[in-house]
């Protein structure tokens, strides 16, 4: 899991769990943490999720997000999502990323 903070009293954090890619967002304010909403970016709706995910990553700039995921193999895959107060919006698949 990764997590990075984000615009005003955002959280943004991407997760591996169970072969799929999650990202998420909450409010934190002061000692008052809210509950994540959470999106599947391993959905048909998202194709090209590549196999054998093992990291996860996740940075921001304005209101896109970006995920990036680490094969075994060493292959880098990313996908990004325009977030706003309805949720997340992932208009491509994963793409590849060169790799390292």
């Amino acid at each position: 899991m990764d997590s990075v903070k984000a615009q005003g009293n955002q959280e943004l954090s991407a997760a591996l769990s169970r072969g799929k890619a999650y990202i998420g967002r909450r409010t934190v304010m002061g000692t008052t943490v809210g509950a994540y909403a959470w999106k599947d970016l391993t959905t048909p709706a998202n194709p090209g999720f590549p196999r054998g995910a093992c990291a996860v990553s996740v940075t921001y700039t304005g209101q896109r997000a970006y995920v990036k995921v680490l094969t075994a193999g060493g292959d880098v895959s990313e996908i990004f999502c325009d977030y706003s107060a309805a949720g997340f919006a992932c208009p491509l698949g994963w793409q590849a990323v060169v790799r390292p």
